[in-house]
């Protein structure tokens, strides 16, 4: 009878606390990531662009990529923005049931044009940049506001890889990462791509 009630109260505390994540490691991961591109209003109200982002994870690395396209089908490239450089793990994450700390360290920001665009170079902070239609140009000491802000601090973020290993989102996004770890997930979704 001892045991009945043993398994009667593990069956309640499981239904109770709900089904726990698996915990998010390095090898989930290393791959290609993308987001489905999506509209994106200019500061100002000035006209929209379609944002596409696409992550790379190896054991050790971390490459961003942010595509800017003039048209929804993502045909008419405007800039790609692109970053990377090591992370380290250090840890699951204490606040978000699931996720794995991350500290990611930006050591190349990088800025292509596809088209002449002056006031969109200004509208994302690149104004004082000289940038070269079709060269990767780097943009570490120019860009003078968001939304490509070039940190150089250790960037302290989570990421959770969930769904059965075919979503990974990274940690709110809105908060000043080298003062402290973000407490919730983002919005945005990576899928898996490979």
């Amino acid at each position: 009878m001892r045991t009945n009630r043993l398994v009667a109260a593990a069956i309640t505390l499981a239904a109770t606390t709900g089904p726990s994540l698996s915990d998010t490691t390095v090898s989930d991961l290393v791959g290609t990531w993308t987001t489905p591109l999506s509209e994106q209003q200019a500061l100002g109200g000035g006209a929209s662009a379609f944002l596409r982002q696409v992550v790379v994870f190896t054991p050790v690395r971390q490459d961003l990529r942010a595509e800017v396209f003039a048209d929804p089908d993502g045909e008419v490239p405007l800039f790609t923005y692109a970053s990377s450089g090591p992370y380290e793990p250090v840890g699951p994450s204490e606040v978000v049931d699931g996720a794995l700390n991350l500290e990611l360290v930006n050591d190349r920001s990088e800025v292509t044009i596809f088209v002449e665009a002056p006031d969109l170079m200004a509208a994302v902070g690149m104004a004082e940049c000289d940038l070269v239609l079709g060269e990767a140009v780097d943009v570490s000491s120019c860009i003078s506001g968001p939304p490509f802000l070039v940190t150089d601090c250790v960037d302290l973020d989570l990421v959770l890889v969930d769904e059965g290993g075919s979503r990974l989102r990274f940690g709110d996004q809105s908060v000043d990462r080298c003062e402290t770890r973000p407490t919730a997930l983002d919005a945005t979704e990576f899928r898996k791509a490979e």
